[in-house]
């Protein structure tokens, strides 16, 4: 006779604390087996950077070793889940399956179609709870306002682990050839630059934001600088669940009123606003918002130069643009995971905008390099910031205003371009003004540094005819009422 168990299925839900799946299988009483599964279907898939990997390595290091002290234990497999689940199912009847919902890319999403259809032929339930204040489905949008509110102010559910009835290790003999032995060397080695995943880090993270760093939080989360240390930082930690939003915002509350509490408030209630909406309309991974996009952009790529193009984006990608903050910018984000928002917002602008580079090749970049990627957030965001809606602002960012108004005393450019380090103030902004005369008496500059690949003034005056005369388009147009229509609303 073969033993019932259920399954709780880790993904981007790396802890223990708030964890609604966990306690679900808890409270069901069966033997349970907690587990994550390296999916080597997923491991190819272009969004994904070591540095995601190392990532999870860490946060499933802190998890396991909090379940050990609690005397359970996490199982780790190297094989797709489906088929973990097939053998598994070989051996044991498996009740249920508890995850949280992923709000992933298309590979993630296909992935789940399939274990819904395997569950479904294999009479296995599969309960999945929101990870965020998101509705599921192309309707998800309706009543979504009260739903976020009822979801954001529900406290946080403190795990009765020690009430878990752990799955015997000597029942798993038939799934050892699936367990995960040995890891990529590249997703082991420590990188000081990073931040750590983890639980326990996380909590850590929130902790000294709420009480060191927010009262100085809208004073500094524009600032390449000082947005390191002044803003939440829990970004990353919220994207593979090392933390639970109602755990940040039950945390926040205790916080005294200001200000700099309401801003912060809004932005986690914005976090789930551009999940949803990317949840109810997932083609914007793929193809422009405004569909009457997907041709323009065709033939204004077709017009272009592709050698010109590949140039341009190899010296955006690397942090070699010659315009200060815009490298910086960059290199900062390819040595440590992060640069903040704004910073973020130019990147993207100077790409699509000044080098007209494809938005799709930007966002995979981007989004390999951000730690903290979270697709929801990610691709709303590189849609609005590339002009590609047709209703959103259009936000055509000069580089050396930025950095004359963001790192005003080029702490961050000195740090990051440390070869311009020695110019005086005003030319760390602009290495290009610099005379002959000048030339002669300091140290050598580089000579894209003296020469950036384009020249902004020039670009930005082309990109904004350029994106108004599309904006302008009867086909555009056309698409905009409906495309308003759509985005998350209140109760309506």
């Amino acid at each position: 006779m073969m033993h019932s168990i259920n399954i709780v299925w880790l993904k981007r839900d790396l802890r223990l604390h708030d964890h609604a799946p966990l306690s679900a299988a808890i409270d069901a009483g069966l033997p349970t087996l907690i587990c994550y599964c390296f999916e080597p279907s997923l491991l190819q898939d272009d969004h994904l950077h070591p540095s995601h990997q190392r990532f999870i390595v860490e946060s499933l290091s802190d998890l396991s070793l909090q379940l050990t002290q609690q005397g359970h234990q996490l199982h780790v497999f190297w094989c797709d889940i489906s088929q973990l689940l097939t053998q598994l199912h070989q051996h044991f009847v498996i009740d249920t399956l508890f995850s949280h919902e992923e709000i992933g890319v298309m590979s993630t999403f296909q992935r789940d179609q399939q274990i819904a259809q395997w569950c479904q032929q294999h009479q296995v339930t599969w309960q999945e709870f929101p990870q965020f204040a998101v509705k599921r489905g192309k309707h998800g949008r309706k009543g979504w306002s009260s739903f976020a509110d009822q979801f954001l102010q529900f406290p946080p559910k403190q795990t009765r682990i020690n009430s878990l009835k752990a799955l015997s290790i000597d029942h798993l003999s038939s799934v050892k050839s699936l367990k995960c032995n040995r890891l990529p060397k590249e997703w082991l080695k420590s990188n000081s630059f990073y931040q750590s995943g983890g639980e326990t880090p996380a909590l850590k993270q929130l902790s000294l934001f709420i009480e060191s760093s927010l009262s100085e939080y809208c004073f500094h989360i524009s600032k390449p600088d000082t947005s390191r240390y002044f803003s939440s930082r829990l970004s990353a930690y919220l994207a593979y669940g090392n933390l639970s939003l109602r755990q940040v915002l039950h945390t926040l509350h205790q916080a005294p009123s200001s200000r700099h509490k309401s801003a912060f408030y809004s932005r986690m209630r914005w976090h789930c606003h551009f999940i949803q909406k990317f949840e109810s309309d997932c083609r914007i991974e793929f193809e422009p918002l405004n569909p009457a996009y997907v041709a323009i952009i065709q033939q204004q790529q077709e017009r272009l130069n592709p050698d010109q193009q590949q140039c341009y984006f190899d010296a955006w990608s690397t942090g070699n643009t010659g315009y200060p903050l815009v490298d910086a910018c960059m290199r900062a984000l390819l040595q440590t995971g992060f640069v903040n928002f704004r910073m973020r917002s130019m990147l993207v602008s100077v790409a699509c905008h000044h080098l007209q580079l494809d938005w799709k090749q930007v966002a995979l970049h981007l989004a390999r390099h951000f730690l903290d990627f979270e697709p929801g957030i990610h691709y709303p965001q590189i849609q609005m910031q590339a002009g590609l809606t047709g209703f959103n602002t259009l936000r055509i960012y000069n580089p050396v205003q930025q950095s004359l108004k963001q790192d005003a005393q080029a702490k961050f450019i000195q740090e990051f371009v440390p070869e311009i380090a020695h110019l005086p103030l005003e030319l760390k902004h602009q290495p290009w003004l610099v005379t002959p005369l000048e030339a002669q008496m300091l140290d050598a500059i580089p000579t894209r540094c003296t020469t950036p690949i384009f020249n902004s003034d020039e670009t930005g005056k082309a990109a904004r005819e350029r994106l108004w005369s599309w904006r302008k388009r009867a086909e555009v147009k056309e698409q905009v009422p409906t495309l308003l229509r759509n985005q998350v609303k209140s109760d309506a």
